[in-house]
């Protein structure tokens, strides 16, 4: 039951929402922060000698960070949604399978957020950064929340800054990639789940079936990794590197929603190869100024 927007027990219900909001922010800040001042140690594991061998498993700083940030979002974000009026008197069970890919946003942004921290030798540009990245991460809750409500006069205008917000995390993901603190083989497969919850929020109102969407981003998580290692060991700059990245993750996404809708044709085709061409010229100016920089 949606309450009518001048009621009482909406005005209420909205209240509690950012409250909500505003303690998730705080919560998420405090979780974050931590990685700035407290460096969580490895854990490593040492299997019995066996057949003259042994097995060592060890999960990384990076590893805990970011499953640590992924719980703290999904309980924040599933606070938020639990006051709609639309899930207040759902169970948990049936609000997570209703709304599961709203809480992939999120996620996404409080994983990238993990991976850059610190993102400079300078503590006084790390908290700006955390702080940017926490009121992007407020703005997405509140979004989120009233995009619940799909007669919304502007839920039009909330989509579309979801998908803006979410191709900016995208981008700052790719950018950081090879900037990031961590092993190489540890961030690529944080930056494939990156990759992933992104492609579900931007992909979750063209996929007709939950199976379709989960199978769809999965794809698209698994080419961005592989694309992110092979570049990896590429002869380009980095930021050379973060533009294929965000170039292949765009025309990946787009690929989806437009096959998902049954909408790719000749004009689409035309439009993705000059949008190519522009990315692979730019491309080259920056390795032509980064070569002229060496040079000099």
């Amino acid at each position: 039951m949606i309450f009518a927007p001048g009621s009482s027990r909406s005005r209420r219900t909205a209240a509690d929402a950012r409250q909500r909001i505003s303690v998730a922010s705080w919560v998420m800040g405090l979780a974050l922060a931590m990685t700035l001042v407290w460096i969580l140690p490895e854990i490593t594991w040492t299997s019995p000698r066996i057949l003259g061998g042994q097995i060592v498993l060890r999960i990384s700083t990076n590893m805990l960070e970011a499953a640590i940030a992924i719980a703290v979002s999904l309980a924040v974000t599933d606070s938020v949604v639990q006051v709609h009026p639309s899930f207040a008197s759902r169970s948990s069970q049936a609000r997570m399978r209703a709304c599961w890919p709203l809480y992939c946003l999120p996620a996404a942004l409080a994983l990238v957020m993990a991976m850059a921290q610190p993102l400079s030798a300078v503590p006084a540009a790390s908290v700006v950064a955390l702080l940017g990245g926490m009121a992007a991460y407020v703005l997405i809750l509140f979004l989120l929340y009233e995009s619940l409500d799909s007669e919304h006069p502007s839920a039009g205008l909330f989509a579309f800054l979801l998908h803006g917000l979410a191709y900016l995390t995208a981008f700052l993901l790719f950018l950081l990639l090879y900037q990031a603190r961590g092993r190489l083989l540890v961030t690529v497969p944080l930056m494939a789940a990156a990759a992933m919850l992104l492609s579900i929020e931007l992909l979750r109102t063209h996929a007709p079936r939950p199976r379709v969407l989960l199978t769809h981003a999965l794809a698209i998580g698994l080419v961005a990794g592989q694309t992110a290692l092979a570049l990896a060991f590429a002869p380009f700059a980095e930021l050379t590197k973060g533009v294929l990245l965000i170039w292949s993750f765009f025309l990946l996404v787009n690929l989806c929603q437009n096959g998902l809708r049954q909408r790719i044709g000749p004009q689409l085709l035309v439009e993705y190869g000059v949008f190519s061409l522009l990315v692979v010229l730019l491309m080259a100016l920056m390795e032509i100024e980064a070569d002229w920089l060496v040079f000099v």
